[in-house]
């Protein structure tokens, strides 16, 4: 699983000037409700507005804000976009150095963080990936198009087209779920 050097973190709480661990919690709290909730952004203050357009003396610009949040509010200019970047980068980080593909355990647990909110289908494809153990791991191509199966594919699989090309962890998937469903309605 990935790291963060002490340099990184050093760097990015600077430039966010997150100088305590709650505000570390409010920030990650607030990128949250945002990026991965889909919650409406938090409300500017006329400080943080200033502050925006101060950017290039944000360092000595003297406001009520708790952090530097000119970063949320980029992402809160289009947050499907930062969420695409932090689904992205979460595949990079997570995955083991020098390797193509992450462990199945690691994918379905983020998938569970990441997708579930914004997308209940992923909640059938993690239990499916559960109760079947020959899907070792995801590479760039399977975690891509879970994502893209959730955003396209409604719940109930209605809009899914066997003849598609899907990779076959997903055409197994839309099997599996149509034979509980079935097996559901023959009880």
């Amino acid at each position: 699983v990935g790291k963060i050097t002490l340099d990184e973190w050093l760097q990015g709480t600077d430039a966010l000037r997150i100088s305590s661990l709650p505000i570390l919690a409010t920030a990650l709290r607030e990128l949250d409700d945002l990026v991965i909730q889909k919650k409406e952004p938090i409300k500017r203050s006329f400080s943080s507005a200033a502050s925006v357009t101060r950017r290039a003396s944000a360092s000595t610009a003297k406001t009520h804000e708790l952090y530097n949040r000119s970063r949320y509010w980029d992402y809160a200019q289009n947050a499907d976009r930062a969420f695409g970047e932090l689904y992205q980068f979460c595949f990079t980080l997570s995955k083991p150095p020098q390797s193509r593909n992450m462990d199945m355990e690691t994918a379905t647990a983020l998938w569970s963080v990441l997708l579930s909110t914004r997308y209940p289908i992923i909640s059938d494809i993690t239990t499916f990936l559960n109760e079947n153990s020959s899907y070792r791991g995801a590479n760039k191509d399977i975690w891509n198009m879970v994502y893209e199966f959730c955003r396209t594919i409604h719940p109930n699989l209605d809009n899914y087209e066997d003849d598609a090309a899907w990779p076959t962890l997903l055409d197994d998937f839309v099997s599996w779920k149509r034979g509980k469903s079935l097996d559901g309605a023959g009880s």
